[in-house]
């Protein structure tokens, strides 16, 4: 009997910079990065739900760019 079974989708034993990763179900993902401050508000103008919902852009401090996210008080 064979016990090398590997589940792929196990999750890291890290808590990946949550302004850089998302969680998705069984994986982290890199959240999308702009260039520039100006290239993150040009997307977010196009979806002014966002706007609504309290999203801003902010810069990374893993990647050096721009991210879109929400303000969360701790």
């Amino acid at each position: 009997m064979r016990n090398n079974h590997h589940n792929p989708n196990k999750v890291p034993p890290f808590k990946p910079a949550p302004e850089h990763w998302t969680k998705k179900v069984h994986s982290w993902k890199a959240k999308v990065a702009y260039e520039t401050e100006d290239d993150a508000w040009e997307f977010l103008n196009q979806i002014p739900r966002l706007k609504a919902l309290g999203w801003h852009p902010y810069l990374c401090k893993v990647c050096s760019k721009w991210h879109i996210g929400r303000l969360h008080n701790k």
